[in-house]
């Protein structure tokens, strides 16, 4: 990677600086970190522009958080938020257009018709599904993991919400540990009032000893949906393919983005992370590719010491093959 000059880093610095003041201004208020990103990222810039912008923000935000260990959290916070800034500007260009990537492309696409078409049914599982399917594709997580998941107002200053996940493969030594946090600056309110929904249904479901019985249930009424809507599809989503269509939107995000080797690598911990992996080998070369695009489901970042885990365990070279795709069917469903 080329050594910036003094004159770089300067210009990084006056950008950066002339940004602030301009978000302040329309704000009315000096903005923290994370609220300073959230509100750049609103701007239409082209792809070129987003990349100036994103660099001279990280560049001086992480000389910030050296200066200043007080401010690091937040800072650090606010710079991994601006590693998901760009793919929706990227669009598709050079992307595999293979059969699986189309079919992680139609599940984002076509969710809004599964949704509408489950709720015209007269199924006690309609609203349900509706709520776990939304969900699963704002979060990537598995089935099994939704009954014992918390969500809540964030506890990280500059994040309004954060999810907290006991990690469906900690015990067989495939999680980067026994759980994995998920937290966003920004949700509509339609998805929050989905997933609490959604939770309170699968812990009420799982305490009463039916949630396997409800997970049957909802993937009858959406075999059966999906069947009437796509007719002529050999492959059609199910109530998996969203934490397939998750993945890929994490990577879009986190990876596709990336302009160096370091920044991949740094990508594709934090999709590991997001996704309770124990090494950044899903993010490299398992699940869906890497996909781009607009989207309803803003990206969650993940928790900057669950990062650092996986890279530190990413660089023992007995985990630098794991982990395999679930074959158990527990990652999908």
């Amino acid at each position: 990677m080329p050594t910036r000059t003094p004159e770089t880093e300067q210009n990084y610095r006056e950008r950066a600086a002339r940004t602030a003041e301009t978000e302040k201004n329309k704000a009315g208020r000096r903005l923290s970190p994370v609220e300073l990103v959230t509100s750049v990222m609103q701007r239409n810039l082209q792809p070129s522009s987003i990349r100036q912008m994103r660099t001279a923000l990280m560049f001086t935000m992480d000389e910030a958080a050296a200066i200043k260990p007080e401010y690091a959290a937040a800072l650090n916070a606010a710079i991994t938020l601006l590693g998901t800034w760009g793919a929706q500007a990227q669009g598709t260009v050079g992307l595999p257009q293979t059969s699986q990537h189309k079919q992680k492309e139609d599940v984002e696409r076509d969710l809004w018709r599964v949704c509408k078409a489950v709720l015209a049914t007269d199924s006690e599982h309609a609203k349900p599904l509706v709520a776990a399917l939304n969900s699963g594709a704002l979060t990537g997580l598995r089935f099994v993991e939704w009954p014992t998941a918390k969500f809540r107002p964030s506890t990280v200053p500059g994040y309004a919400w954060e999810l907290l996940v006991a990690n469906g493969k900690s015990s067989n030594d495939r999680g980067h540990g026994p759980e994995r946090t998920l937290r966003w600056a920004f949700l509509p309110d339609y998805l929050v009032a989905l997933m609490k929904y959604w939770i309170a249904v699968a812990k009420g479901a799982k305490a009463q000893g039916r949630y396997d019985t409800l997970n049957d249930s909802m993937e009858s009424l959406m075999r059966r949906v999906t069947r009437q809507l796509f007719p002529r599809r050999h492959k059609r989503p199910t109530l998996s393919s969203v934490r397939h269509a998750a993945t890929a939107r994490f990577k879009g995000a986190y990876v596709a983005t990336a302009t160096t080797e370091e920044e991949k690598q740094l990508g594709r911990a934090r999709v590991a992370a997001l996704l309770g992996h124990g090494s950044d080998a899903t993010a490299s070369t398992h699940y869906a590719r890497a996909e781009s695009g607009t989207n309803h489901y803003p990206v969650p970042v993940p928790d900057p010491i669950e990062v650092a885990r996986i890279r530190r365990r990413f660089v023992a070279p007995k985990h630098r093959g794991d982990p395999e795709p679930d074959v158990d069917g527990s990652d999908e469903t």
